[in-house]
């Protein structure tokens, strides 16, 4: 069926997401998202890793529904400590395909392995320190926005980094002109006001804008919280 061939693909480019986030893509119920699911997890497609006691179940695409999609992915390095920000990840895409359409933005996964191909930053931030992230002096986004011929870039970011980290990443993307602009996705708490902070000693008001979470993940879905 089309769907089943879409939900691989989406899950091979974005990594991973809740069963929430099946329904709300699809505009199906939960009987047929679970039937949806069950079907492509028989076929070896699609994977459900329960990994905290008491929260939903991730999805994600197995190496054979990689392969299926046509990918030059690995699967995604899920975990019980990147669980909330995958969720998260997840709501922001749901966000984008709301606003600027299903195909208009790619995930950090596909954005490395362009890079990597190209031997070039497309839409990373450079930061002063060569030994920094990737080892190549490069910060990657979450997700990035690619439309009328700009891109925007996408950080979720559920908890305080340390306070310089977060200021270089911020003053690196003040200073990138591969993207329009930056906007920060965080739940209200310590990672809002730090993310603020940051914003502010980083004199990047123009460049990095800050969300919050709940303003894209309605309350009634909501189930990332802030941990920090």
């Amino acid at each position: 069926m089309k769907r089943d061939g879409e939900l691989v693909d989406w899950l091979a480019r974005l990594g991973a997401c809740e069963m929430r986030h099946v329904q709300e893509r699809y505009g199906i119920s939960r009987s047929v998202a679970y039937e949806l699911v069950a079907r492509l997890i028989e076929g070896g497609l699609v994977e459900r890793l329960r990994l905290l006691w008491g929260e939903p179940a991730l999805l994600r695409a197995t190496r054979a529904g990689i392969v299926y999609s046509g990918l030059a992915l690995p699967p995604a390095p899920v975990s019980a400590h990147s669980w909330r920000h995958w969720s998260a990840c997840a709501d922001a895409a749901l966000w984008i395909e709301r606003n600027w359409g299903p195909e208009a933005y790619v995930s950090e996964r596909e954005l490395a392995r362009a890079e990597e191909e190209r031997q070039r930053p497309i839409a990373s931030a450079q930061l002063v320190s060569s030994y920094d992230d990737y080892g190549l002096g490069l910060h990657r986004p979450d997700l990035v926005i690619q439309a009328d011929g700009g891109q925007i870039a996408i950080e979720v970011e559920l908890t305080a980094k340390a306070p310089k980290r977060l200021e270089k990443i911020i003053r690196g993307w003040r200073r990138c002109r591969l993207v329009e602009r930056t906007i920060y996705v965080c739940p209200a708490g310590p990672a809002y006001r730090a993310v603020e902070r940051a914003i502010m000693l980083g004199r990047a008001e123009e460049r990095v804008e800050l969300v919050e979470l709940a303003e894209i993940a309605p309350a009634d879905r909501l189930r990332v919280v802030d941990v920090g």
